[in-house]
């Protein structure tokens, strides 16, 4: 009898992962045809995909347990029992589970990411959304490691895959340069920008200047490296990462074409009047 229900129970499991897998294929065949946005698409794909695991791991459970007497399906007032001593346990033993679950139901339906999204989550973990469930998302991060975070951890996001991003360029350059000559290279590279990217830029507002633009000097505070300069411009988030690193490469060959050179921390060693006279003892001593 027992090697019977035992039977039963691998071939229930069995079931259940073949029916997850029709599931999810058939989840991925629909939305392939469908005309929504890529990264909703993928979004909407993979929590199906983790809500249908769930359900079926549910099912799987009650039905071994019906297998073995402990449930019985049928009886309304078991189930509810089992379902009573379950939710106990649950309530106990997995508070944390359930607050992966909230939190991830909040950053779904908020929108806050997508699959595809490049996003900074706590400050610590830094890569491309690859799944997200209802208890936990998954990134990928320039090492090509896959990362997990349960959803009731995620205290903070950044994303940077959000419709429009501002570049920001700072560089700095050693006091010893004409300022001019300075902003009139950071105008050359914009315009350098400007003409190679003049179809991934947006305008915030009509009344704005599209493309990259010198904003200024920003910083004099540190004496001992030199002058901050920089230089903005909104673009479109799937090209930000691209821009950026083209504009940082312009400034350094605009810079060394025109023979501009980029401040660096320096020291200057200062000796008071006793260090000179205590060296001045020394040499005569010798």
């Amino acid at each position: 009898m027992f090697f019977s229900r035992l039977i039963h129970s691998i071939i229930i499991i069995l079931i259940s992962c073949l029916s997850l897998k029709v599931i999810q294929f058939a989840l991925k065949s629909i939305f392939k045809i469908t005309k929504f946005d890529e990264r909703y698409e993928n979004t909407l794909c993979s929590v199906l995909c983790s809500v249908s695991y769930y359900i079926m791991f549910i099912l799987s459970v009650i039905l071994i347990l019906r297998e073995f007497d402990i449930v019985d399906a049928t009886a309304f007032g078991s189930l509810v029992t089992g379902a009573s001593i379950v939710g106990i346990v649950a309530g106990v033993a997995s508070q944390s589970i359930l607050k992966d679950i909230f939190n991830g139901f909040f950053i779904l339906f908020e929108k806050q990411i997508q699959v595809g999204d490049f996003v900074v989550i706590n400050e610590e973990f830094r890569g491309v959304i690859e799944e997200i469930g209802i208890r936990s998302t998954s990134l990928r991060d320039w090492d090509l490691k896959r990362i997990t975070i349960p959803n009731g951890n995620i205290n903070s996001i950044r994303n940077y895959s959000k419709d429009v991003m501002r570049v920001i360029v700072h560089v700095r350059v050693s006091y010893e340069e004409d300022p001019l000559k300075v902003l009139d290279s950071l105008e050359e590279v914009c315009n350098i920008m400007n003409e190679k990217y003049k179809d991934e830029f947006v305008k915030l507002r009509p009344s704005s200047k599209e493309g990259f633009k010198v904003y200024g000097i920003t910083d004099i505070e540190k004496i001992s490296i030199g002058a901050k300069y920089t230089i903005t411009g909104v673009v479109r988030s799937k090209k930000y990462f691209e821009i950026l690193r083209n504009a940082k490469l312009q400034v350094l060959i605009v810079f060394k074409k025109n023979n501009i050179k980029i401040g660096y921390p320096t020291s200057v060693n200062i000796l008071s009047n006793e260090d000179n006279l205590n060296e001045d003892n020394l040499n005569e001593e010798i």
